[in-house]
């Protein structure tokens, strides 16, 4: 836990109440992530030419690819996308605002 001094020094250097602090460093770690997943799916991108999943996992179904790696890729893909959307959809509501209530009725 941070000290409550450490906090109000930051408030106090940059010009901020806590909470947008929080909200600040919060947006910027979600945002860290949502790239790195995009950069590991722009990899898998030109690892097989193809611009989604689903087409990767279409041409593994027609013999185009083997299936090994391709299928555990094609499982990864899937998850770093919904991972990447659910990441996109918190953003949205702390930018909004409208972040009360939000992990009871949007992350499943």
């Amino acid at each position: 836990m941070i000290s409550t001094q450490v906090i109000t020094e930051a408030e106090s250097l940059l010009g901020m109440p806590k909470d947008s602090i929080v909200k600040a460093s919060l947006i910027e770690f979600i945002l860290s992530k949502i790239k790195e997943n995009s950069q590991i799916i722009e990899g898998l991108k030109g690892k097989y030419n193809v611009p989604g999943y689903l087409d990767l996992e279409d041409k593994i179904k027609q013999g185009k690819i083997p299936g090994h790696p391709a299928w555990e890729d094609v499982i990864l893909w899937e998850q770093l996308f919904t991972h990447t959307a659910k990441l996109n959809q918190i953003v949205k509501f702390i930018e909004e605002g409208a972040d009360t209530g939000f992990l009871k009725s949007n992350i499943g």
